[in-house]
Order: C-alpha cells, then sequence, then structure tokens
C-alpha cells in the first residue's frame, strides 16, 4: 500500500513534564487527505475495416459472417452487393502458410477470398458471403471461397478438415448449400477452383489431393451434430 493510502492516525504526541501523553486531535492535521484525480472515461475505439474485432460467442455476427470464428473484414479487394445466388463453397490452395489478412488488405493485391483456414484449424474470414470476394473471377457471383494454408502438393491437415466442414455446415444451414460435392460451375455443393477452367483463371488449384478430399469433408459435414441455430438476420440468396 502507498503511503497516499495509508490510514491517517488519531492520536497526537504532548510533552508534559518530561513525560509523554496522548491525546486524540483532527487526522486532517496530521496528515493532509490526498485526493486522486478522477480519470476521465476511456474514448471508444475507432472502428476501422484494418482494425477488427475478432467474434465472441457474446455477439452476434453481422448478417453474411459466420459465429464463433475470427472476422477479420478488409477495406479493400472485394466488391459488395452484386451476388446472384448461394451456389456453395470453392476450395482454394494457398500455396504459403500464415494469415492472408495483410495480403489481402494489400490494394495491390487485387484479390481475397471469404475465408481462410491454418492448418490448425484456425478459421478467418474477410468479406462477408452477402460481397463477392475476388478469388474466381466469373465464380464469384454464385459461389463463397475458402483459403487453405499450405501447399497442393500435401493434404489438408484433419484440422483443416474439420474447419471447412464446421464453415460448409454453417452454410449448408444459413444459405441453403446441398451436402454433396460437384465439378460444375453449373452444380451445387463443394467444389474446386480448377472445376471453372478459363472463365474462372484457369487455375489448377486446390490441386487432386485437395481436390479428392472433398468427400471425406462432406462426410464430416454429414456427421456434424453441431448445427447452429437459424439466423433470421442472415437470409438465404436465392439462386437466379
Amino acid at each position: 500500500m502507498t503511503p497516499a493510502h495509508r490510514r491517517p492516525t488519531r492520536r497526537g504526541v504532548f510533552v508534559l513534564g518530561g513525560g509523554l501523553f496522548l491525546a486524540p486531535v483532527s487526522a486532517a492535521i496530521l496528515l493532509p487527505e490526498v485526493r486522486t484525480p478522477r480519470e476521465a472515461p476511456a474514448a471508444p475505439e475507432a472502428h476501422t475495416a484494418l482494425r477488427p474485432r475478432a467474434a465472441t460467442a457474446s455477439a452476434a455476427p453481422p448478417p453474411g459472417w459466420m459465429p464463433g470464428i475470427i472476422r477479420k473484414p478488409i477495406g479493400t479487394n472485394f466488391s459488395r452487393g452484386g451476388r446472384q445466388g448461394q451456389r456453395g463453397l470453392i476450395l482454394h490452395v494457398q500455396e504459403g502458410e500464415g494469415s492472408l489478412f495483410e495480403r489481402f488488405s494489400a490494394p495491390t493485391t487485387r484479390s481475397s477470398a471469404h475465408f481462410w483456414v491454418s492448418q490448425a484449424g484456425e478459421i478467418e474470414q474477410y468479406v462477408s458471403v452477402h460481397d463477392r470476394s475476388w478469388t474466381q473471377r466469373a465464380g464469384n457471383v454464385q459461389w463463397v471461397s475458402v483459403e487453405t494454408s499450405g501447399f497442393a502438393g500435401k493434404p489438408l491437415t484433419t484440422a483443416q478438415v474439420n474447419a471447412v466442414a464446421r464453415v460448409y455446415v454453417w452454410g449448408a444451414h444459413e444459405h441453403g448449400w446441398p451436402l454433396e460435392v460437384t465439378d460444375s460451375p453449373q452444380g451445387r455443393g463443394l467444389g474446386t477452383h480448377s472445376m471453372g477452367e478459363g472463365a474462372w483463371g484457369g487455375h489448377a488449384c486446390p490441386g487432386k489431393i485437395r481436390s479428392g478430399q472433398r468427400e471425406a469433408i462432406m462426410r464430416r459435414v454429414r456427421q456434424s451434430s453441431r448445427l447452429p441455430s437459424p439466423s433470421p438476420a442472415s437470409p438465404r440468396v436465392p439462386l437466379t
């Protein structure tokens, strides 16, 4: 305890005839009260797209954002609105490691994805599924995208399989994604970047190994009993 917070004494000391005599005196005389200035209330933190807050169980996410994961809204490299349907989820491979938030936040990147999944199964969301990420060109208007950390020559980890399945369970419940795998841009379900061919950029992403794991992801989706409750704030986007 600091001296400023010590309880003031209630006794004074007088010298009478060579002896000591203790008598009550005013505490204010011995130790004046120290008043500390009242702290001003902290100013609320300014909200910017580059300073996102992680999702919490007590805070309902905005429409188009998955609950219970890390929300990191980017401020560039996506188009607001313009979605024409919710056909399903497209699997991508990062060809690298680490969060893509900083990369997708750089104006010169001119690319983005809705979700990113780490090899440990951590999920980040950068774009609302009601907006278009810039990841698969013509496929952006009807498909949601998920980047997965790692390389095409290596399989998804078990944690990644479970995390992608978790994203899909949410999309199936909230946006009507069917519980099936597809290899057609006109289909519905869990697809790959490569299935769009030239119209989607002509990529081999996510590679044969990870493409082949979609059935394992879908089995995990079907086995899941942790379906989120419906959210009236996140209506399904009809197909055209």
